[in-house]
């Protein structure tokens, strides 16, 4: 029978049917083992029942989207929650006779040789989740990489000593392709943002209950992410809620669907105030007004956004706005718009950053104040120091760089100086700069320039990985 697969089918399928026959046959005629009452456990009346729901879900599924037969697309759909699975998972399907074949085939050689399997062991199962996510694995190797560089690194600085190289040019190079201080292998090296706001709360006193404000305006892509609850899914009014919120925002067309589906259903909620949404590039609203001053867009995040809105309220006549947004992109971006929305005519703006009982509420217009002409250095501050489009420095976060920055003050002109965009950089602003991040990694350093703050650095440290983690000129 195992060796036919077309007998092995008929019988897992009249296996219990045949089994059921024959208990009712020694029902009937009076043995002992059909005296005894046996039931199947689906011939209940509450296993009937959720059999019908389920079947009726089933075809309402099939409504909802289509006949799946007639689906003309290859991707592997759940009806239940509309998961697309990876294409990579779906791909799986098509291996699967061959992976039982091999588990078949181990387990008879268990049974021949010496091992100690029983024929009644049962034959480990091949499980494939096709709608999970698997989470990229932290590569463990990264530390044995920056130490051999850094081996590398001494034979190589020893290396220039005997043949009397120029030791500056000699550290004006890294020696791999990704310089460590700067990315992961290749990858943007992330810090703490968060630290940041946390410096800048403790500029101000924040208060306990929410302030009053005429305007409110809301981050929705933050809202919608603060829901603990990526996949890709379709979307429809009556479809249920991912169980992982996540992992289904973090595609594209999952947030464009679902983003324009909530602007159309808001600006059609009745209610007393004006409601405006932003939907892709343009915006809706619950009122018949002029929507020219916020649409069309040409912002790309929802961080600059906001304040287009902030300055559209403001020309309308608002004097004090509440940004429920917990990002610390918004808090920077805000107190660099601040000073150009109070010549408009605002009083007072807050940030709400947050969730839960840690909602605070942060006043920007108290905050920049207390940071006086580091207010206006804010924005070249927080990219250089690493955000969502530019590289930390490796183990200098915020604090540091903000520790850094209350000791150099010819830094302050020159990120408030950069701030504005300039088309150009001065050479001495990049020596500032450089200035800097010496200083940042090394308060006592008497070193002007990054290149030789590395040849000093490694010189006191004996060889040690530290000088790897601070970048070079270029």
């Amino acid at each position: 029978m195992t060796e036919d697969p077309s007998a092995l089918r008929r019988w897992m399928i009249a296996g219990p049917e045949v089994s059921h026959l024959v208990a009712q046959y020694e029902a009937a005629c009076g043995t002992k083992e059909g005296t005894e009452h046996t039931s199947h456990h689906e011939e209940t009346e509450r296993a009937q029942r959720v059999f019908f729901e389920n079947v009726e879900k089933l075809s309402q599924a099939m409504k909802d989207i289509g006949n799946p037969f007639q689906e003309e697309s290859r991707d592997l759909l759940s009806l239940d929650t509309k998961d697309i699975a990876h294409h990579t998972a779906a791909e799986l399907i098509g291996t699967h006779l061959e992976k039982g074949k091999v588990r078949f085939q181990e387990f008879m050689k268990g049974l021949e040789g010496e091992e100690e399997s029983t024929f009644y062991e049962p034959i480990k199962k091949n499980r494939v989740d096709f709608f999970r996510q698997v989470p990229a694995s932290v590569d463990s190797s990264k530390q044995k990489v920056l130490k051999e560089d850094c081996q590398l690194f001494s034979k190589l600085f020893i290396s220039c000593q005997s043949r009397e190289c120029d030791l500056k040019e000699f550290f004006h190079h890294e020696n791999q392709s990704h310089p460590a201080a700067l990315s992961d292998g290749g990858k943007l090296h992330t810090c703490q943002k968060s630290h940041l706001t946390t410096i800048l709360e403790s500029q101000v006193t924040t208060p306990e209950a929410e302030p009053d404000a005429d305007t409110i305006i809301i981050d929705g892509a933050a809202l919608i992410k603060a829901r603990t609850r990526g996949e890709t899914r379709r979307v429809t009014g009556k479809g249920k809620i991912p169980s992982n919120w996540r992992n289904f925002l973090r595609e594209n067309d999952n947030k464009a669907e679902l983003f324009n589906f909530l602007a159309d259903k808001i600006a059609r909620v009745a209610t007393p105030n004006v409601v405006i949404v932003t939907k892709e590039e343009d915006a809706v609203s619950n009122r018949t007004i002029n929507l020219a001053g916020v649409a069309p867009y040409s912002h790309e995040e929802a961080d600059t956004r906001i304040f287009v809105h902030a300055r559209h309220v403001t020309e309308a006549g608002s004097k004090v706005i509440m940004v429920k947004a917990s990002d610390t992109d918004v808090v920077v971006i805000a107190v660099s718009v601040l000073q150009a929305l109070q010549e408009l005519g605002l009083q007072q703006l807050w940030v709400a950053f947050g969730q839960g009982q840690h909602l605070r509420w942060v006043p920007v217009h108290d905050l920049c104040c207390t940071l006086a002409e580091k207010s206006k250095g804010m924005l070249f501050f927080h990219a250089f120091t690493g955000c969502d489009v530019v590289s930390a420095f490796r183990g200098k976060g915020k604090k540091s760089a903000w520790q850094t920055w209350d000791v150099c003050d010819e830094a302050s002109g020159v990120f408030s100086k950069l701030s504005q965009y300039p088309p150009v950089v001065d050479d001495e602003d990049l020596k500032t700069l450089e200035k800097f991040v010496v200083m940042m990694y090394d308060r006592s350093s008497t070193a002007e320039g990054v290149d030789d703050a590395r040849l000093d650095m490694f010189a006191r440290s004996r060889g040690r990985m530290k000088p790897f983690l601070q970048p070079d000129q270029r």
